[in-house]
């Protein structure tokens, strides 16, 4: 099992989704099985508390996990 990780600094539309997934898809092209998992690093922290303004809009899946973008 191998890891790709992108990571970057606290500006939200850097481009790093974009990357991550032309990453998985060219990898996918050359007959890999690639998963994506995007992490937020909050520790302690509910993102779903913060101010929009400071991470952006939360979404809570039908699991009930959340997603930001």
């Amino acid at each position: 099992m191998k890891y790709v990780l992108v990571t970057g600094g606290v500006v939200s539309g850097l481009g790093k989704g974009v990357t991550a997934s032309s990453i998985g898809l060219l990898l996918q092209a050359c007959g890999l099985r690639v998963t994506s998992i995007k992490i937020d690093p909050y520790l302690n922290t509910d993102a779903g508390t913060m101010s929009p303004f400071e991470h952006g809009e939360v979404f809570v899946l039908d699991d009930g996990g959340e997603f930001a973008i």
